[in-house]
């Protein structure tokens, strides 16, 4: 090619498509006749991942998880996550609870060709995870939770205030100064974005009626009996977490008929941590929506490595330590 007199010098570009800048939220109608809104994050082929984000979330906030975006591709996971009623996007509908949502979401999955799929919830997410399991337990591969609201019982219960978060969510996602999540390049500012969206998408004046909802299940509402539930179960806790206490695993147990150890349920209590285990150890999360324990995610020398289960705890004793070695890196001044 010549332009004017001369040659032009041409150096080729690798990158021939637009970047993403998160999940792209798509809507279909389910067979209730209701329009959902949605996420469906990687390949059609890939494993099918249900994930349930924590209180007052739209599905917009997985992208809080997406740090360990490549290492999800290098897995296989496909995750989808449908918005909850009166959050982000979708409209308020009173009629639509715990049951309707869990309805919608294997209707969905129905629309996408999902089959079975394993489920994974953070925080506030536990309740409709357990539903969702209760409703077509047949069809869920394992079940994964994350410092995951169990019920509230009696004064044991948290007492959620509404009107501080509707004034001002991006208080309540506020994680202390120490906590792991400011070792992660951009979070603090995505979690502001996801805040102030969560409650102010459909204008600033629309009442806070999905977190009145939403708040109202965690007050009110008993997990569902999950007996017939016959797949692996993991849980995932901060010894230290003050917002939801380890207390909830118990719960857990009992709506899964748990009575005791060896019952199918995988615990992994992390000494000293407190409510960003959801993030911390969202690597060791996937890893066993793969490999279904049989693998644990260890950081040695400067590498991340899959090791076997019955390998780690030594490696551990000698210095390795959990998840991807970024979590070594100095966090951004």
């Amino acid at each position: 090619m010549e332009v004017g007199s001369g040659p032009v010098t041409r150096v080729g570009v690798r990158q021939s498509g637009f970047d993403p800048l998160g999940p792209v939220v798509r809507s279909a109608q389910t067979a209730s006749g209701r329009t959902v809104h949605f996420i469906d994050e990687g390949p059609d082929t890939g494993l099918p991942l249900v994930f349930l984000g924590g209180a007052g979330t739209t599905v917009r906030a997985f992208r809080l998880m997406e740090f360990a975006r490549s290492f999800r591709e290098e897995l296989g996971i496909r995750v989808i996550s449908v918005e909850r009623n009166g959050l982000g996007q979708t409209s308020f509908d009173p009629s639509v609870g715990l049951n309707e949502y869990a309805r919608d979401v294997w209707s969905l999955l129905d629309l996408l060709g999902v089959g079975n799929a394993s489920i994974a919830a953070i925080s506030g997410g536990g309740p409709y995870a357990a539903h969702l399991a209760a409703a077509c337990p047949e069809r869920v591969r394992s079940l994964h939770l994350a410092c995951a609201y169990a019920e509230s019982i009696g004064a044991e219960g948290i007492t959620f205030d509404l009107e501080p978060v509707a004034a001002d969510p991006v208080s309540w996602w506020t994680f202390p100064e120490g906590s792991a999540v400011h070792r992660i390049p951009g979070f603090a500012d995505s979690a502001i974005e996801e805040a102030t969206r969560a409650v102010f998408a459909q204008g600033r004046d629309a009442p806070p009626d999905g977190l009145r909802q939403a708040f109202g299940f965690y007050a009110q509402s008993p997990l569902p009996d999950l007996g017939r539930l016959d797949a692996p179960v993991f849980t995932y806790w901060g010894s230290d977490d003050a917002l939801v206490p380890v207390e909830h695993i118990v719960r857990w147990r009992r709506a899964l008929h748990a009575d005791g150890p060896g019952h199918g349920v995988v615990e992994r209590l992390y000494d000293g941590e407190g409510h960003d285990v959801q993030y911390r150890h969202w690597d060791q999360i996937m890893t066993d929506v793969v490999h279904l324990g049989s693998k644990v995610l260890l950081s040695m020398e400067g590498g991340t490595y899959l090791v076997d289960a019955a390998e780690a705890q030594p490696l551990l004793d000698s210095g390795a330590t959990h998840g991807l070695a970024a979590w070594q890196s100095r966090p951004p001044v």
